[in-house]
């Protein structure tokens, strides 16, 4: 491009100097039919040179204009988008979806904008829209089809549907392995699920996005241990596995409290105690250790002994819940359901609900058990 511009350059210079060094500014004879012109070289030349930039101007002054009325109609686009926005945000569903597909034509992201109006037809609950919507996810090309799977994806997690995010992400990955979205949507799906095995098998992955640092994965690892501890029946496996796991893992509260419970209930007490007494002796633990004694499943006179005579340092709940559930455990029926009553009417919980259906079913009270195991799932899973 440099060397044509420099040849033309020469080319002009020389039309216009030439007749001048030669002392005959030379002449420009121009005839179309009865009309004639004439003027010298270099006159010719000057309005060539004036009617390009002429020319030039009128293409800049066009191309402003087109731009600007472009612009213009982006600018209105995406003030619809923006309304679209909000209407979504605030449940106008079919406003949203009314919006977007305005502002499709012309939007500046207009990939957002079919998002919307797809997830504004489909939110709406009307057959029409929901159609107009699958018209929008046809018409998709390749990249607009990812991101509206990417969007039902998001859609599953926030209605915490984790088995059909986690489909999708699966599906996903499959061509879009290093997406930073997909594999957010992955990660939490297999977080959700409590599938750690799948977590540790994309652990570089995770740690690379960001998702999964030391502190979350020995979290992830720990949560693992502790549901292996609970199927384990054998005490030299037991005490094989405490001794073999690292530390910062075996010294975790939850793992303590996971190995404590699994020795009461092989019979190993001793040793059961001697972990939990220096877990519940910890101020900074004892707390989280009560939490998990009012979640066990056996019950020892030691504990129990242990935690009245604590019960001068520590009244709390979770104190109050501890020692009620190792009643419960020892039979101590009457003892538990007191406390545990006390404990739905100042902190409903669904685990004091299913504690104290556990003790009325113990009582020979299975219909009144029964009200409360309903109470505690309303809690989990609120209308």
């Amino acid at each position: 491009m440099i060397k044509f511009v420099t040849i033309l350059a020469l080319i002009v210079a020389l039309l216009f100097f030439a007749p001048m060094l030669s002392g005959n500014q030379g002449l420009l004879h121009i005839e179309i039919a009865s009309y004639v012109i004439e003027t010298s070289v270099a006159a010719g030349v000057i309005i060539l040179l004036v009617f390009m930039l002429l020319f030039y101007l009128a293409l800049g002054i066009l191309g402003g204009l087109m731009s600007w009325f472009n612009d213009s109609r982006s600018r209105k686009a995406d003030r619809r988008l923006a309304r679209a926005v909000r209407a979504y945000l605030t449940g106008d569903y079919c406003q949203a979806q009314d919006c977007a597909e305005k502002s499709l034509k012309w939007s500046s992201v207009p990939e957002i904008s079919r998002l919307l109006a797809i997830a504004g037809g489909y939110r709406s609950g009307d057959p029409d829209r929901a159609a107009r919507g699958h018209d929008l996810v046809n018409s998709a090309d390749t990249d607009d089809a990812f991101a509206v799977c990417l969007f039902k994806a998001q859609e599953c997690l926030s209605r915490k549907e984790w088995l059909s995010a986690l489909r999708i992400a699966e599906a996903l990955r499959n061509n879009h392995r290093d997406h930073h979205l997909v594999n957010k949507v992955y990660f939490e799906a297999l977080a959700a699920l409590n599938k750690y095995a799948e977590i540790e098998d994309n652990r570089d992955c995770f740690v690379r996005e960001g998702f999964l640092n030391d502190s979350n994965f020995t979290r992830f690892i720990t949560s693992r241990i502790v549901k292996e501890i609970g199927c384990l029946n054998d005490v030299p496996v037991l005490r094989q596995m405490q001794k073999d796991l690292p530390r910062d893992i075996s010294g975790r509260p939850e793992v303590i409290l996971a190995f404590g419970e699994r020795l009461f209930a092989l019979g190993e007490s001793d040793r059961a105690f001697k972990l939990i007494s220096r877990l519940l002796k910890d101020p900074a633990a004892r707390e989280q250790a009560l939490s998990g004694i009012a979640a066990w499943n056996t019950g020892d006179r030691s504990i129990l002994d242990l935690l009245n005579s604590l019960d001068s340092e520590e009244t709390s709940f979770a104190m109050l819940a501890a020692r009620a559930n190792m009643h419960l455990f020892l039979d101590e029926t009457r003892e538990a359901r007191e406390m545990f009553e006390v404990l739905v009417r100042e902190q409903p919980r669904p685990l004091y609900y299913i504690k104290l259906g556990q003790c009325l079913l113990k009582s020979g009270h299975p219909e009144q058990a029964a009200l409360f195991y309903q109470e505690a799932v309303k809690l989990n899973y609120p209308a």
